[in-house]
């Protein structure tokens, strides 16, 4: 038996039949060709690309409506690669000067083109590395017509060294049922991360060397939270011991749906608000299924990642508005937070091409973009402030690092309410705004802030790398991008207690939010407003509803603040959880 760890992307327990899957070369023929043979050769290519082409639409098409808008670009990623006249032109120069078969210029070209984007720092460039392959595969399939393996995975576990998306959407469209996915690469925020997460594959991402291994028995995949892990050659008794536990998963899911329409308040009587997270038009439209009490973030990049241009004001009111809409059928407080355009880093628009950076996630990203191009904040801010009036409607601003900013994002507030003033339409004067607090300088300044705004809001994603110093798409690093780190829990106690201190409302989005055990933590240190994936609220909920919010403070609190790592502070808060289950099951009895 050996329990190998790794970072979990989607929770769940598995018990199955592995598929390991090595990294192999194509086996390519390399072969010359005559120059009468170009022509032919030539149309082979295009005939490739066609029906790589059409294969991609239809896959597009066949998930509308199944899978979020927002996850479908990444298909038209690969469709903007398929027609990049650069990548195209070069297979054809290197064709005609070296004379060889289309299948080798292709994977060399690929392989060239691959190997560049991945020396890059830059997580997008990274990233668009396995995009070009994943795309080049697909060309060299069409023109060698391979079998492909992937109904090979159906009910088993893959174990590989990376995934590609295009597999991930070619298995759900045939129905093909993975069970669950352990790869060495660790971009918790990637395409396939974001995939599994749609799909509810269970994921284990960052696990070293698991290619290396030999997989042939029966294995366990936990991806709880916690301690993720997965277990090679489990015994008998640990096979059995992990049944119960994932039918113990499966119980609390059902229970979890009898928590609809209650409140989450503890023990003792504080009421804690669960909002959900907004990320796409399939997360709105399966809204009013949730437990939500409203939306603590809507992320309005989506509509700017799927327009062919920078949004009009009409589309983002239209957009708002469908949001808002949604959010007043809720059954809790039904506010709705719009954060403003939160571009650059791991996240691009098609039509815009950001400067290069060599380390973009301290670059120009956020609000440092919008208040560089004010006509684009602008418009904004006037479908925000115009569909504002009269509804419960904040407005919140990322990657705020100095009070510079929010003085300047204040003085165009008001510009922009006088221009509409001066066009007569109508809108809400005074409308709540907030920062995100994701940088260290910002975790600093709360005195300081608090006086230009209503709320905080923790971005725990970007705090978490940015106080460690731990880029979370690095495998190598990854054992530091923790947010149970003791650092990083001091920072946010910090945070939370001067928002209180100050009377500002302070809620946390981000992974954080969406870990009971974590939940735990923050409330420890009084913050009582959580924005997540609505998926977790049921089990926040159920999590809260079984804790006192004075033993958390007076007793769980000074014992997290004196850990020493990030291991002891998970070993208290596993404890803290097991023991009030326990109550909470004997009280039932």
């Amino acid at each position: 038996m050996e329990k190998i760890m790794g970072k979990a992307i989607f929770e769940g327990i598995v018990i199955g039949e592995p598929y390991l899957r090595r990294k192999k070369q194509a086996i390519l023929e390399e072969y010359k060709i005559e120059p009468h043979m170009l022509e032919d050769e030539i149309k082979r290519f295009e005939v490739a690309i066609k029906d790589a082409k059409q294969e991609l639409k239809f896959l597009k098409s066949s998930l509308k409506g199944k899978v979020k808008s927002n996850d479908l670009k990444i298909l038209n990623v690969h469709l903007m690669i398929l027609d990049d006249p650069v990548l195209m032109s070069e297979i054809g120069k290197r064709l005609k000067l070296e004379l060889v078969n289309i299948e080798k210029i292709v994977a060399d070209v690929v392989e060239f083109y691959v190997d560049m984007f991945k020396d890059m720092k830059d997580p997008v460039f990274k990233q668009r590395a396995v995009d070009i392959q994943d795309v080049g595969e697909k060309i060299i399939g069409q023109l060698m017509v391979e079998n492909c393996e992937l109904h090979e995975l159906d009910n088993k576990i893959l174990i590989t060294k990376e995934i590609l998306p295009s597999e991930l959407f070619k298995m759900h469209h045939d129905n093909i049922n993975l069970l669950g996915i352990v790869t060495e690469y660790s971009g918790a925020t990637s395409h396939v991360a974001i995939l599994a997460k749609t799909f509810g594959i269970p994921t284990l991402m960052g696990v070293k060397n698991v290619t290396q291994m030999e997989w042939e028995n029966k294995i366990i995949l936990d991806t709880r939270k916690g301690d993720p892990c997965v277990i090679k050659d489990p015994t008998d008794k640990q096979i059995i011991e992990y049944k119960k536990e994932k039918a113990k998963l499966e119980a609390v899911r059902e229970e979890n749906k009898k928590l609809k329409g209650l409140p989450a308040i503890t023990k003792d009587g504080i009421n804690v608000i669960l909002n959900a997270n907004i990320g796409g038009i399939t997360d709105l439209l399966s809204l009013n299924n949730s437990m939500a009490d409203g939306v603590g973030l809507l992320r309005t990049e989506f509509l700017y990642m799927e327009s062919k241009f920078f949004p009009t004001e009409q589309q983002q009111i239209e957009l708002y508005e469908r949001a808002y809409k949604k959010v007043e059928k809720l059954q809790g407080e039904r506010e709705l937070t719009i954060r403003t355009l939160d571009i650059g880093a791991d996240k691009q628009l098609p039509y815009y091409e950001m400067p290069f950076e060599g380390n973009p996630f301290l670059g120009f990203r956020g609000i440092r973009f919008t208040l560089a191009h004010e006509n684009i904040f602008r418009t904004q801010l006037r479908a925000i402030l115009r569909v504002a009036k009269d509804r419960k409607i904040k407005v919140m601003f990322p990657m705020i690092s100095n009070l510079q900013e929010i003085i300047q994002i204040k003085k165009i507030l008001i510009s922009v309410k006088k221009e509409l003033d001066n066009e007569g339409l109508e809108y809400s004067d005074y409308i709540e705004t907030g920062i995100m607090v994701e940088v260290p300088s910002a975790a600093f300044l709360i005195d300081k802030f608090s006086e230009y705004v209503d709320f905080f809001s923790l971005g725990t994603n970007d705090l978490t790398q940015y106080v460690m110093a731990a880029d979370r798409l690095s495998a190598d690093v990854a054992y530091l991008n923790d947010y149970f780190e003791p650092a990083v829990l001091r920072t946010i106690n910090y945070i939370a207690k001067e928002a209180i201190r100050q009377k500002k409302k302070i809620s946390v989005c981000g992974e954080m939010a969406n870990d009971p055990m974590a939940i735990a933590a923050l409330m420890s240190f009084g913050i009582d407003r959580f924005s997540m994936l609505s998926t977790y609220i049921p089990m926040a909920k159920r999590m809260i509803l079984r804790m006192n919010s004075s033993d958390l403070q007076n007793k769980l609190k000074p014992k997290l603040l004196n850990c020493n790592s990030g291991k002891e502070v998970k070993e208290i808060l596993k404890e803290y959880i097991e023991v009030i289950t326990v109550e909470n099951d004997r009280c039932r009895d």
